[in-house]
């Protein structure tokens, strides 16, 4: 299981180094598609709990998978930014989607 850990933490900073992209605006990118696509693949709306559930979900499991790994570097507070970075913008786009709902 290890080693799946450790191939997983390679391939983000191999896919973040060839794109030239910080692993903030990574996980930006990574959110909004996962936000989109469970959308669509689903046929929910933005307005459903299902796309930006599976969004929060992949957050937090990246964030354990990247604990879990043996070079992980303990910081909260990095893990915290990463999963803001992650849920902001679906989040933002939810509540939007939901602003009819809310007003009745």
């Amino acid at each position: 299981m290890l080693s799946w850990l450790t191939k997983y933490s390679e391939t983000k900073s191999a896919l973040g180094d060839y794109l030239g992209a910080s692993e903030a605006l990574l996980h930006l990118h990574a959110g909004l598609l996962i936000f989109f696509l469970s959308s669509l693949l689903f046929r929910r709306r933005m307005r459903s709990v299902v796309p930006i559930g599976l969004v929060y979900t992949f957050a937090i499991g990246n964030e354990l998978i990247d604990v879990l790994t043996p070079d992980y570097v303990a910081n909260a507070f990095g893990a915290l930014l990463d999963i803001l970075n992650t849920v902001a913008w679906p989040t933002l786009l939810f509540l939007l989607a939901r602003r009819r709902l809310l007003r009745g």
